[in-house]
């Protein structure tokens, strides 16, 4: 046994000084005092610093702090694994069996959203203690649709699969971990401790081969064994950890093509929205013309002409006409001047965002405050304007629609993005009204979200039964 607790031993601490230096520079074994101030973990795993002495960095391994991180993690992986698995598999097979009688739908569901918790969980454990972690992949969102929307966002949801394929094999990896760390760092620490619970105590013979004797030979080359073996232990769970990262990274959080993929959909689907918004303005405005302004003008026409064959005979008539083709011109022109305002009022394009904010709010029949973080006259690029003017305008007409509300608020700041130096401009219209609005298909609210989206912005709506309602926009702004 201690030939093959030698063999052993000198072969892991081989690979543990091959595996000290990886491709890019980062090293499995971290060493125990950074050389520099600072110095980053490389690469998405985030799991080795940079060290230009990958032999220092392995013999202090075992004093670097993310060995005892990838310890804890390892330990806590165990329990993770069986519990969530223990958990979504009961709640999954309780589902199928009972999947014809309604139930059973519920059930799976809730296993799904179960795995969703145990994803949650697990990017937390294997990235703990590391300063880059990369972001968790998207989920739709379980709200707008109705059931139907609902069901197809739980169940073809491919973020949520990934999950559930996660804890599937998250069970034997942990256990496979757990096994091979724990088996090493026992073999290490019973060398390592054996001159003082073995020699020193005059523990009887343990069937170690030449090594079970209690003569100083024996002693000095067990406790060199184990001594030996503790920076092998150290790297091999910062390996291990840091490979079970790769799983994670690759299931459960989004990667850089992922990313672009749903950006580039999202950027397709913005823009057929937007086509399919303009298409219908342009709609609206041709009929708005063809039954107003239009119609008054035609009205004008009539009247100037008979006018103009009254004239000589019947002046009183012709003045009648004269006037009333000229209130005919007044209200055409009030009707283009509103149309002209839906599309692109004057006070937004002169005076900005806050002044246009503050010319509508006045206007409706709830009474309404606007609260503002803006500068007056603070200016932002024209469609960032219009979208968010017209994100207000048309929550204010809903307000006073559909709501019942007694009170309304519109607030706009400034907010820090995600990205380092991005920041973006929150709109939030808030109303104490019934509630239950929805984000249905071909619906306002639906324009609303095209019409954020097509500016790279979000939108999102909460409004419970028996209220109140937030629509919520953030657009980019730089």
């Amino acid at each position: 046994m201690g030939a093959a607790v030698l063999v052993t031993g000198l072969l892991l601490i081989v690979a543990g000084l091959i595996s000290a230096r990886i491709p890019g520079g980062a090293s499995f074994a971290r060493p125990g005092i950074s050389t520099s101030p600072g110095d980053p973990a490389g690469g998405v795993f985030g799991f080795a610093r940079r060290g230009s002495n990958p032999i220092r960095a392995f013999v202090l391994s075992p004093i670097h702090p993310a060995t005892w991180h990838a310890n804890g993690a390892i330990l806590l992986g165990l329990f993770v694994g069986f519990l969530g698995a223990g958990v979504v598999l009961s709640l999954a097979s309780a589902g199928l069996s009972v999947l014809l009688a309604g139930i059973g739908v519920v059930l799976v569901a809730a296993a799904i959203e179960g795995s969703r918790v145990v994803a949650r969980i697990e990017r937390w454990r294997v990235f703990a203690g590391e300063p880059v972690r990369p972001p968790a992949h998207a989920y739709r969102p379980l709200r707008g649709g109705g059931i139907v929307g609902v069901l197809r966002a739980e169940f073809m949801d491919e973020s949520r699969w990934r999950d559930v394929v996660y804890t599937a094999i998250n069970l034997p990896l942990t256990v496979i971990e757990f096994v091979v760390v724990f088996a090493l760092w026992s073999i290490t620490m019973f060398l390592l401790t054996s001159p003082i619970w073995y020699d020193a105590a005059g523990a009887s013979p343990l069937d170690l081969g030449p090594l079970s004797g209690h003569d100083v030979p024996a002693v000095a080359f067990r406790g060199l064994a184990g001594l030996a073996l503790l920076p092998v232990a150290a790297s091999l769970s910062q390996l291990v950890i840091a490979l079970h990262r790769g799983v994670v990274a690759g299931l459960l959080c989004t990667s850089e093509a992922r990313e672009l993929r749903r950006q580039v959909e999202v950027l397709r689907k913005s823009r057929s929205d937007v086509l399919d918004v303009e298409a219908s303005e342009l709609h609206r405005i041709e009929r708005d013309l063809h039954d107003g302004a239009q119609q008054r003008l035609v009205a004008l026409t009539i009247d100037l002409g008979l006018a103009s064959e009254r004239l000589d005979a019947d002046p009183a008539a012709a003045k009648q006409l004269i006037l009333e083709g000229q209130e005919q011109a007044r209200e055409a022109l009030a009707e283009i001047r509103q149309l002209v305002r839906g599309i692109a009022p004057a006070i937004l394009l002169d005076r900005g965002l806050v002044s246009a904010l503050e010319s509508i709010i006045g206007r409706g029949p709830v009474p309404t405050v606007l609260v503002s973080e803006l500068a007056t006259g603070a200016r932002f690029a024209p469609p960032v304007e219009r979208a968010a003017y017209f994100v207000v305008s048309e929550a204010l007409a809903n307000v006073a629609k559909h709501s019942g509300a007694k009170r309304c608020e519109v607030h706009c700041r400034l907010e820090a993005g995600p990205d380092a130096g991005a920041t973006r401009l929150v709109i939030e219209v808030w109303d104490d009204g019934a509630g239950g609005a929805r984000l249905e298909p071909d619906g306002g609210l639906a324009g609303l979200a095209s019409r954020i989206a097509g500016v790279d912005g979000t939108f999102s709506l909460t409004s419970p039964a028996g209220g109140p309602t937030a629509i919520r926009a953030e657009i980019p702004v730089g």
